[in-house]
Formats: structure tokens, C-alpha cells, sequence
């Protein structure tokens, strides 16, 4: 039996439609095996920096650029919307996302000062990182409701609370249903 040919667009439609839905959806953290490999291939960007401070820019709702950096930096601790859907369409919680963390950028004239932890799958930098006043970026992203708590277990060596205190600042944001909640995040 062939499939007539009106019903080819619904088809369709409905295709994009999943694979739209599946795009906002938040992304699985990746293997243990998975970010070994992609170290070793990281080794071309150097040494992980002991510490970094400087001018930023945002990239995105969870990446920054600095200046005089090989690498980006990926803000440890959160997970924000994708900036871009699967057809490279900027996303409106993307957007809000990466306006937020340009605002906190602002208010202390993109001066950002990091503690990297380790590089990504993505040869990113991933760090903690902290504007004057503003304090933690991460925190004030995930208090926000513009982030969520993402690879929460690997503890940083030098704030052994930081996932605890990132998963708190989740829960009152999600209560209080600030931000991106429920729009991108979810009711549950």
C-alpha cells in the first residue's frame, strides 16, 4: 500500500517537530570513558591554567571568552539552554540565557576571575568563575533560573560544598519558578 501523497507534509511536520523538541532538550553528561578520551586530545590547547582572571565575553549562555585565552571557558557546574537549535536557529531561552550572563558581565566591566578545573569534550576550559560583586557566575545563573545543576558530583577540590550549594540555589529557583521555569526547564 503506498502512502498518499497528503499525508507526506504531516509526516513531516511532525518530523521536525520531534526532532525540534528533542534539540531543547537538555543534554546527557558524557561518560567517564568519553571525557578521557577527549583529554588527551585537548593537549594541543597546553597546560591547564592554575588560575585565570581578565577581560570576558559571553559566547553563550554557559561559555565565556577571555581574552588572551587559547580555549573558552564553560562555566562549571551549570547547564543553559543551547544558544542554537538543530537548524542553527538562535533559541529565545538561548537568548535569555546569554543576555543574563552578559548583564552580570557588565556590572563588573567583564572582569572574571576562574579556577579551571579541568578541560571538556569540547577542549573547554571548564572553571569556576566569579565577577566582582556579582560573585559566583554559575550560582547566580542557576539562581536566576537561567541554568540548571549539570555534572554536579564532580566536587571541586577547592569547595568540596559547590554541587550542594549550586543543587540548593536549583531547588529556590525552581520553587520560585524564576526565570526560564518552567519554559525551558520543566514543571517537575
Amino acid at each position: 500500500m503506498k502512502t498518499p501523497l497528503l499525508a507526506l507534509p504531516i509526516v513531516l511536520v511532525l518530523a521536525a517537530a520531534f526532532a525540534a523538541d528533542a534539540a531543547a532538550q537538555p543534554r546527557k553528561p558524557p561518560s567517564p570513558e568519553a571525557k578521557e578520551a577527549k583529554s588527551s586530545e585537548c593537549a594541543a590547547m597546553g597546560e591547564l591554567p592554575k588560575a585565570w582572571d581578565g577581560q570576558a565575553f559571553v559566547i553563550d549562555g554557559q561559555t565565556l571568552g577571555g581574552t588572551g585565552l587559547k580555549a573558552h571557558l564553560r562555566i562549571w557546574g551549570i547547564q543553559a539552554p543551547e544558544l542554537r537549535d538543530t537548524t542553527r536557529v538562535e533559541s529565545v531561552p538561548g537568548m535569555r540565557a546569554r543576555a543574563f550572563l552578559a548583564d552580570l558581565l557588565a556590572k563588573a566591566d567583564h572582569k572574571v576571575k576562574c579556577r579551571p578545573a579541568r578541560f571538556d569534550r569540547e577542549c573547554r576550559i571548564v572553571a569556576q568563575c566569579s565577577v566582582g560583586d556579582q560573585g559566583d557566575l554559575g550560582g547566580s545563573m542557576i539562581a536566576g533560573g537561567m541554568a540548571y545543576g549539570f555534572e554536579l558530583d564532580d566536587a571541586l577540590p577547592w569547595e568540596s560544598r559547590a554541587g550542594q550549594r549550586y543543587a540548593d540555589a536549583e531547588f529556590e529557583a525552581r520553587k520560585a519558578r524564576k526565570g526560564l521555569w518552567p519554559a525551558w526547564l520543566g514543571d517537575q
